[in-house]
């Protein structure tokens, strides 16, 4: 008996945890009184390069690059040219499909990671299986096709279309084109019922205004075969608590796609833990927030409830998500701290992006490199892990701020050798933005852009900022982390997005900014990496240095603190050799 939507997660995701959103949108479905089965696609993905023995990594950037193959080939080879089991992968989804015969067919779209993929599939269904609806919906239905930095995907949609639509974004591209049957922007919810009901729009738009998030049904993951995924330690799934931010970070767009901030009780969230606990024996619960203590009353109480919880029951949950320090002063300082340990808080991942108080304050992150001196140091007075967040070369970072961040890097060394600190990122250097507070204000403080561009932009005021400047910046702290041992984590992915933004668009590159300049390249004065050369000038070498001569042991504890573990931490990069390569020497790319 056909079913009346099946909803599917897209490549390219992360495997750490089952998808949530088609999850969300079942239970929504089946609580208005219709069928629906959700079945992830990118797992599929994963499960197929384990079959062929591929490598996943390799698979995946695959159906995530902006490169494409000949105009003139199929749907599958056009797409995603490189990959050795697209087709293989393209048939698998259309059994399926067909094996659940549903009248509409959900695409849900993370990011821009999945446009591929969703573009693809939805030609495969329009050609094998043209009775079946489609419906496309997810935060990445509103960005630009393969992100921000488009113009070759424009020209090869061009060259297979016929034409591309000026200014559309992926969800209304895929309309334009006839693909998909509807689409739905912003919150799926209770626009999924909208459609389900008969609505005649083929644009869709929930607004998180009309929407009562305590009414929303407990997300349903029965279908997902939770064990498949690659958990670190144990599994994991995830839950929505609120949705939109309290804060207006100049270069966050959540206050764009979430004008207003909702939030749930937190009662109300807990309980949901417990429910999906007893449902599912998962112990570990990761929210989706953009931030979890927004409303500093509805999160104390929901680490209240957990916290009792967890002191009645030999049974403990524990969560992670993403965390935000607010002044030091604000804070219920011992018994805070206590609860939230108890609640099973662990790896709260915090953006602190900079070490410089003067480029937090332009971020409008409102807190200050004291507020974040304050909050590690009790996290680590009651052993709560945490994830720092990192990014360089924000508009205005000067030299001097960007030290800060080194500074910063070392004086946090002892937090990563006790966990306290259980992993940082680096980030991708400053990337500019539509429609985000800093875009809203370019022409006030002085920056300058090229159209299309994500990367090519200056400001006035701070001119040595350029992109090669940002590369050399983003290898110097890595060669710092790698001189300390910090933990990093997405290191290589990020490496290779730079490494491959260099390639594909030299060319407008050294337009906008000019021929690349010669880079200072000096020898590693105090062994401290494994590299025989570096971009660390002298002076940060000899800081370097210093620390680790006068704290030796904190080196050795940090290895041991992560040695065997499965996550994707890292201590040194290949990659990084081969993108500082591309720095120094003299060769130019060409756009592929």
């Amino acid at each position: 008996m056909p079913i009346d939507m099946l909803v599917v997660s897209m490549p390219v995701l992360d495997l750490q945890y089952p998808p949530s959103s088609p999850a969300v949108i079942k239970g929504c479905l089946k609580s208005a009184g219709y069928t629906a089965q959700t079945s992830d696609f990118n797992l599929l993905l994963w499960e197929l390069c384990k079959e062929n023995n591929l490598n996943w990594h390799t698979e995946q950037y695959q159906f995530e690059s902006p490169y494409f193959g000949s105009t003139d080939s199929d749907n599958i080879d056009f797409l995603i040219k490189n990959s050795l089991i697209a087709h293989q992968w393209a048939d698998r989804c259309i059994e399926i499909i067909n094996d659940v015969n549903p009248t509409w067919l959900g695409i849900s779209v993370f990011s821009y990671k999945s446009h591929k993929s969703s573009l693809l599939l939805a030609l495969e269904v329009r050609k094998r299986l043209p009775h079946i609806k489609i419906v496309l919906g997810g935060r990445g239905a509103s960005s630009y096709f393969a992100g921000p930095d488009h113009s070759q995907v424009k020209l090869k949609l061009k060259e297979r279309f016929g034409y591309y639509p000026i200014s559309k974004t992926f969800g209304p591209l895929m309309l334009e084109y006839g693909l998909v049957d509807h689409i739905i922007e912003g919150d799926g919810e209770q626009a999924v019922i909208e459609l389900m009901h008969g609505v005649q729009e083929d644009r869709i738009v929930g607004k998180i205004e009309d929407i009562d998030i305590e009414a929303i049904p407990y997300v349903d993951y029965n279908d997902y075969e939770i064990n498949k995924y690659q958990y670190i330690n144990e599994p994991i799934l995830a839950i929505t608590g609120s949705k939109g931010c309290v804060r207006k970070c100049t270069f966050c767009d959540i206050p764009v796609l979430w004008p207003k901030f909702k939030f749930r009780s937190g009662d109300h969230i807990a309980q949901e833990m417990m429910h999906l606990n007893k449902q599912h024996g998962v112990k570990k619960f990761y929210l989706t927030d953009s931030l979890v203590n927004g409303s500093s009353t509805a999160f104390v109480d929901f680490i209240k409830t957990l916290a009792k919880h967890n002191n009645e029951n030999n049974d403990k949950i524990t969560w992670v998500g993403q965390y935000i320090t607010k002044r030091a002063s604000n804070r219920q300082q011992d018994e805070y701290y206590r609860m939230l340990k108890d609640s099973g808080a662990e790896g709260l991942t915090i953006g602190v992006e900079s070490g410089s108080d003067l480029v937090r304050t332009h971020m409008k992150k409102n807190f200050s490199t004291h507020d974040v001196d304050t909050e590690i140091a009790y996290f680590d007075k009651y052993q709560i892990t945490c994830v720092l967040l990192f990014f360089s070369c924000y508009p205005t970072e000067t030299w001097q701020d960007f030290l800060d961040t080194v500074d910063m890097f070392i004086r946090y060394h002892k937090y990563c050798a006790s966990g306290t600190i259980y992993k940082i990122t680096l980030g991708i250097p400053y990337t500019h933005h539509a429609q985000t507070p800093l875009w809203n204000m370019q022409d006030d403080i002085g920056l300058v852009r090229a159209d299309g561009s994500d990367i090519l932009w200056l400001l006035d005021s701070n001119k040595d900022l350029t992109f090669y400047e940002r590369i050399r910046r983003r290898l110097i702290l890595q060669e710092v982390a790698v001189a300390l041992k910090l933990p990093m984590s997405r290191n290589d992915p990020e490496i290779n997005q730079i490494l491959n933004t260099l390639k594909l668009h030299y060319k407008s590159i050294s337009e906008f900014f000019g021929p690349k300049p010669s880079f200072t390249s000096y020898p590693d004065l105090y062994n401290t990496t494994p590299y025989t050369s570096l971009l660390m000038p002298p002076e940060i070498q000899e800081q370097v240095s210093i620390h680790l001569n006068n704290n030796q042991d904190l080196v050795n504890r940090t290895l041991q603190l992560h040695s065997g573990l499965n996550d994707d931490i890292k201590f040194d990069s290949n990659l990084y050799t081969e993108l500082k390569e591309a720095l120094l020497d003299g060769n130019e790319f060409t756009a592929q």
